[in-house]
């Protein structure tokens, strides 16, 4: 009857010790990019090259915790959406003249998010440096400011 109650107590003690996410829209946020970095784009003419010059696109992002009774358990930080415009210029191969400019819309990938360097450090900020889509791959790096890199 005694492993009983202890097996009982254990469980009991695992629920309340269990983790939840705590997530709000107040940890949800946009920033502006001008000058993104663009990885692997096909070419859809063998007749040009490709180049990518200008962008203006805005990533929507947010922050979370996992937690339960003793504290938090794990920062959370995951990219949710970009949406805006890129401009790709076909260029003469002989001349390297722009020949055409086409503006595309980031949203039409399906881009999935990779995280780096997001740390979370007492009385500094959280944003994001930079951001590379990379469209073999369809990720979205995105890289946080880090003032032990500066």
């Amino acid at each position: 009857m005694m492993e009983i109650k202890n097996i009982i107590k254990e469980e009991l003690a695992g629920l309340l010790n269990e983790g939840y996410v705590f997530e709000h829209d107040n940890f949800k946020f946009k920033q502006r990019f001008q000058n993104a970095g663009f990885y692997n784009f096909q070419s859809f003419s063998n007749d040009h090259d490709i180049d990518i010059t200008e962008s203006d696109i805005i990533i929507n992002w947010r922050v979370g915790f996992e937690l339960d009774t003793r504290g938090i358990e794990r920062f959370l930080v995951k990219g949710d959406s970009v949406q805006g415009t890129y401009k790709v210029e076909l260029l003469n191969k002989q001349t390297d003249e722009v020949e055409q400019e086409i503006e595309k819309n980031i949203a039409e990938e399906p881009w999935k998010f990779q995280i780096y360097d997001a740390t979370l450090n007492l009385e500094e900020y959280l944003m994001i440096e930079s951001i590379d889509f990379d469209f073999k791959t369809k990720i979205c790096t995105l890289t946080f400011y880090n003032p032990d890199n500066q």
